[in-house]
C-alpha cells in the first residue's frame, strides 16, 4: 500500500510538471556575453522549474557583447536581451524599439585594470599609455565620459584592438598597459597579477550609470506581455534568492554551462557586490527614472543619437514591488 501511494504520488507530480511545461510558452533571451556569475540566478530558476511555473519556456542564448545583444533584440531575433545600459540607450537613440524591464547591475561593474610595474599608480597615470579592448567594448565606446570623470584627456591614451578573451594575456605580456573588464571576473586579475595589480571601478570615480540591464523589444511587450511579466518576476525572485543563498545558484550555473564550481562561485560573489547598488532602496530590478535620465544625458553627449524622452526607455510595469534585496 505504501509503495502504491508513493508511486501514485510520483505519477501525479510528473503529470503536473508535464502540464506546466506544456502550458509554458517560448521566450528567447540573449545574454550579454557567455554565461557568468551574474547569470547564475537564471540557471538556478531554470533548474528549479520556476520559469515553467510562471508559464515561460525560457531559451537562453549565449551572447557576444552588449552591441551584438542589442542588435539581435532590435531586429527581433530574440524577445529579450541583457545589455549594458549606455549601449541600450544608444541603440534606442539610433531607432531600436527596445525597452528596459529589469536592472541586473544597479552599479556600474566596468573597471580598468593595469600593472603597477608599468608605472601606473592611479587613473591619472593612464595618460600616455596603451589601453587594450575590442572596438565594440562598452567601456571603450564610452571612453569620453569615462576619461572626463577620471580627469584625463580623452585622446591622451592609445587604444589597441584585442580579442575579448585576450585581455589578461595582453596585459600580462606588456602588449598593453591597461584594459577594461567587468568586476565579476576581478578575481582572475587578482590571481594572475597579485600585488602588481592596479584597478579602479568607474562607480568610485563619479561615473555610475546602470550596468547590465534586461531589455525587451516592443513586439514582445505588445504581444507577449504576460510572458515578459512572468520572466521579469521570476528573475526578481531568483536574484533575491541567489543574493541571500549563493551556493546552490553557483552550482546550478556550474552544472549548466560546464564552468568550474569555484569559478562560478567567485564570479557570483563579485557580481553580487554591484547588483544591489550603493544605497539603492527600490525593489529588485526596478528602475529609478532620475538615474535613467542621467544615463541618457551621458549617452547623448557621447554619441550622435536622435533625441527622445528617456522615460520611454524603461518600464517598471512588470516589477513585483514586494520582492526586495536581502539585507
Amino acid at each position: 500500500m505504501i509503495r502504491t501511494i508513493a508511486t501514485t504520488s510520483a505519477v501525479l507530480a510528473s503529470v503536473l510538471m508535464s502540464s506546466s511545461a506544456m502550458s509554458a510558452e517560448p521566450l528567447k533571451l540573449m545574454l550579454n556575453w557567455k554565461a557568468g556569475g551574474d547569470h547564475a540566478p537564471l540557471y538556478y530558476a531554470l533548474q528549479e522549474g520556476w520559469f515553467n511555473e510562471a508559464g515561460v519556456d525560457l531559451e537562453i542564448i549565449q551572447g557576444n557583447g552588449s552591441g551584438a545583444a542589442a542588435t539581435a533584440l532590435g531586429v527581433g531575433q530574440v524577445d529579450m536581451a541583457i545589455i549594458d545600459m549606455p549601449t541600450a540607450l544608444q541603440f534606442r537613440g539610433e531607432g531600436s524599439d527596445i525597452v528596459g524591464v529589469f536592472v541586473a547591475y544597479n552599479d556600474s561593474a566596468n573597471g580598468i585594470y593595469w600593472k603597477k610595474s608599468s608605472g601606473i599608480e592611479n587613473v591619472a597615470d593612464l595618460a600616455g599609455h596603451k589601453l587594450g579592448a575590442p572596438a565594440s567594448d562598452a567601456a571603450r565606446q564610452f571612453w569620453g565620459p569615462i576619461s572626463r570623470a577620471m580627469g584625463i584627456e580623452t585622446d591622451s591614451v592609445e587604444w589597441v584592438n584585442i580579442q575579448p578573451t585576450a585581455k589578461v594575456a595582453a596585459l600580462q605580456s606588456g602588449a598593453i598597459d591597461a584594459t577594461t573588464h567587468m568586476y565579476s571576473v576581478h578575481f582572475v586579475y587578482e590571481d594572475v597579477f597579485g600585488d602588481d595589480l592596479g584597478f579602479a571601478l568607474l562607480r568610485d570615480h563619479g561615473l555610475n550609470p546602470y550596468g547590465l540591464t534586461y531589455f525587451a523589444n516592443g513586439k514582445a511587450i505588445a504581444e507577449k506581455a504576460e510572458l515578459v511579466k512572468g520572466m521579469v518576476q521570476t528573475t526578481q525572485r531568483a536574484f533575491a534568492f541567489c543574493l541571500a543563498t549563493p551556493e546552490p545558484c553557483s552550482q546550478a550555473l556550474s552544472s549548466a554551462v560546464s564552468m568550474r564550481a569555484e569559478d562560478a562561485a567567485r564570479e557570483l560573489e563579485f557580481a553580487s557586490k554591484v547588483i544591489p547598488g550603493t544605497g539603492n532602496t527600490l525593489p529588485v530590478g526596478a528602475f529609478d527614472g532620475d538615474r535613467v535620465a542621467a544615463d541618457y544625458g551621458l549617452v547623448a553627449e557621447a554619441f550622435t543619437i536622435t533625441a527622445y524622452d528617456p522615460a520611454t526607455a524603461f518600464t517598471n510595469d512588470f516589477i513585483d514591488t514586494s520582492i526586495n534585496y536581502p539585507n
